[in-house]
């Protein structure tokens, strides 16, 4: 594979930092797999550098250099799915959410969500069956179901869903104090009828 260290910053700009800045937007930490291969792709670059080493070892190294970011791409965009999918399991499992706090027909997100999860296995075959290479298809594909599952997370409507909550609490709270006055009306009329 014939990479340039130019390929290797204008990848780290273009590809990397979109999906990173996404990942620790989205989840407010940075998960130390991102930075294991921040730190691995560096040594590489510093390795391209060194005047010691020969020609095909400083491309050899930065041949690794630029795997080690397409990896670290590749595993923010599966770490926000992860995340985002997490979320939407939430809604597919609440039928209550999901029939009121949706902004589309409890079948259009059944289905949209069955079409991301179909996509994200597409894309771990992908990747999968590329191991060694860089492979630009399954970054690509995980790009989609991030973008899918952005899409999908906008249709909940956090209003709708707030006040679903606010209702539940006011009917939990009302059958609560209705059984604590059943149950001292049956406690009284057992207590008139027994004595």
């Amino acid at each position: 594979m014939d990479i340039d260290v130019e390929e290797v910053f204008k990848f780290y700009r273009t590809e990397f930092v979109p999906a990173y800045s996404d990942l620790v937007g989205y989840i407010g930490d940075k998960p130390r797999q991102m930075l294991i291969e921040l730190e691995n792709t560096l040594a590489h670059i510093s390795q391209y550098f060194n005047s010691e080493l020969d020609i095909s070892d400083k491309d050899e190294n930065i041949a690794k250099a630029y795997n080690h970011l397409v990896r670290a791409t590749s595993d923010c965009y599966k770490l926000l799915w992860v995340t985002l999918y997490e979320q939407l399991i939430i809604i597919e499992k609440d039928e209550f959410k999901r029939k009121f706090g949706l902004n589309i027909s409890e079948k259009e997100f059944r289905t949209k969500f069955q079409s991301i999860k179909k996509l994200a296995q597409e894309a771990r075959r992908i990747e999968l069956t590329s191991i060694g290479l860089a492979s630009m298809t399954s970054l690509s594909k995980y790009k989609e179901v991030v973008k899918d599952s952005y899409e999908l997370i906008d249709t909940i409507d956090e209003d709708k869903l707030r006040d679903i909550n606010t209702l539940k609490r006011f009917v939990f709270s009302k059958e609560f104090i209705i059984g604590i006055i059943a149950g001292l009306i049956s406690g009284y009329l057992l207590h008139i009828f027994i004595a």
